[in-house]
């Protein structure tokens, strides 16, 4: 349970999109937060163990299908601002400690928010298209690495599925890979998200401690703080990317200077 924890916390600061802002001592895990798309709204889904309207009711197998594969038990497919495609890349055994994670917190019984789409035919037409034309999966190892720059991509590319908000998307809505962690003018939320690939001149320059540094307090080196959804996941839930060890932290930070540096100005 201890380490699905730690992996609860370096899945997007524990897994931040399943708790309303601000309600993590009140409403831990149980859903209800907000995001417009292109397609219309939806609601994140209560993931406490509540046996009625969260996921108590379902098996190790069946929470592991919707994590890694974006299934519901019935069948129903998962909207993909659940970042599946991601997850695909966990490792089994982080996988099954997040699910022993999940079933200590404590159940809320709060019923989901029915989604709401504005576009005929998407989930019976347009979504398994785009699916199937876009959705690139991370591909799982058979252990999760334990160090070096492997264990950062893996942190970066599968567990804090980084790219979802980092890269880049096209007018499809899918992400643009040609350019992973360029930035991006307009990310979730309507946030500015920074172009952190090691380009010199617009991209992330900071040295390995700099980087390692930022993860666990939210300081950069000029003094700025962290804020919007990065401040988020850095402070977490229950846990978040502050709670990652250094040696983590430092994995990461070796990983983003090996990715190919992309010229791509973000902000002013």
């Amino acid at each position: 349970m201890a380490k699905g924890k730690y992996i609860f916390g370096a899945a997007g600061g524990g897994c931040g999109c399943h708790t309303e802002p601000g309600k993590s001592a009140t409403g831990l895990n149980a859903g209800g937060r907000r995001f417009d798309a292109p397609f219309g709204t939806v609601y994140s889904t209560n993931i406490t163990p509540d046996r009625q309207t969260g996921i108590g009711a379902w098996t190790d197998e069946q929470i592991i299908a919707a994590i890694r594969l974006g299934r519901r038990p019935n069948g129903e497919r998962i909207i993909p601002v659940h970042p599946y495609m991601a997850f695909n890349g966990m490792a089994e055994e982080d996988l099954r400690a997040l699910v022993a994670y999940l079933r200590t917190v404590p159940p809320i019984t709060r019923p989901n928010q029915p989604k709401k789409i504005s576009v005929p035919l998407f989930e019976s037409v347009f979504l398994p298209a785009w699916l199937a034309a876009f959705a690139v999966k991370e591909i799982p190892p058979p252990t999760a690495p334990t160090s070096g720059v492997a264990r950062g991509e893996y942190l970066v590319r599968a567990v804090g599925h980084c790219g979802e908000c980092h890269t880049p998307r096209g007018v499809t809505q899918a992400t643009d890979n040609s350019r992973f962690m360029a930035g991006n003018p307009k990310g979730p939320e309507n946030s500015v998200v920074p172009n952190i690939t090691p380009d010199k001149d617009t991209g992330l320059t900071w040295t390995e401690e700099e980087i390692a540094d930022y993860l666990a307090t939210g300081n950069t080196p000029d003094g700025d703080v962290a804020g919007a959804l990065m401040g988020e996941v850095i402070q977490g839930t229950s846990v978040g990317y502050k709670d990652l060890t250094k040696a983590d932290r430092l994995a990461i930070a070796r990983y983003l200077k090996t990715i190919p540096p992309i010229k791509n100005k973000i902000g002013k």
